[in-house]
């Protein structure tokens, strides 16, 4: 289980701010490296933007927004194959794929689609067994997000503008990496 933040991108339509789900199955390669994938279900929210309503009107929201990631990460474990009276600290990076739901309010051309993701962290797990174990982890999440094309038009409703002022994005990037901050925890079992 866990929390992804962050802000959704200078426009804030990215996914962001939501509840997590996953499981996950690791596997040691050595007493310091361990691999790992997992599954996980994101139950997100975003705002829309309607690039052709004035500026002061056009965001609306938030609104849902699901995304469902598979990671392969690799974590490194601090204190090798053993523990320090049960702990055991690790840095871990992963490497997915996120696959997100439609979402038929927004019609301003804005689909989040399927994106690569990364996410560095650093974590701890509590060994109370030798077989169980509790997990926290902290990440720091990115994913790219594409604008459509019509995000720098100055909008319909703004009779008589000029240019692009008015203009949802002026500044002609239409892609951007989002980034949050996704907290999980969870257990572990050993085999």
């Amino acid at each position: 289980y866990g929390n992804l933040g962050g802000d959704g991108g200078k426009l804030g339509i990215g996914p962001h701010g939501g509840p997590t789900y996953g499981i996950r199955y690791d596997f040691r390669m050595s007493g310091f490296i361990q691999a790992g994938l997992s599954a996980n279900y994101m139950d997100l929210e975003r705002l829309i933007v309607d690039a052709d309503d004035p500026p002061d009107a056009r965001v609306t929201g938030p609104v849902s927004q699901s995304v469902v990631t598979i990671e392969a990460a690799l974590q490194f474990n601090i204190t090798g194959g053993k523990t320090w009276h049960g702990l055991q600290p690790f840095f871990t990076g992963g490497l997915g794929y996120a696959l997100g739901s439609t979402t038929k309010a927004d019609t301003s051309g804005f689909k989040f689609g399927n994106r690569f993701s990364i996410s560095p962290g650093v974590g701890l797990r509590f060994y109370p067994t030798s077989r169980i174990h509790f997990r926290i982890e902290a990440r720091q999440h990115f994913w790219k997000l594409k604008y459509p094309p019509a995000f720098q038009d100055e909008p319909a409703s703004v009779p008589g503008g000029i240019g692009n002022e008015d203009a949802v994005i002026t500044d002609k990037k239409l892609n951007e990496w989002a980034n949050g901050w996704w907290i999980m925890g969870g257990i572990g079992f050993s085999f």
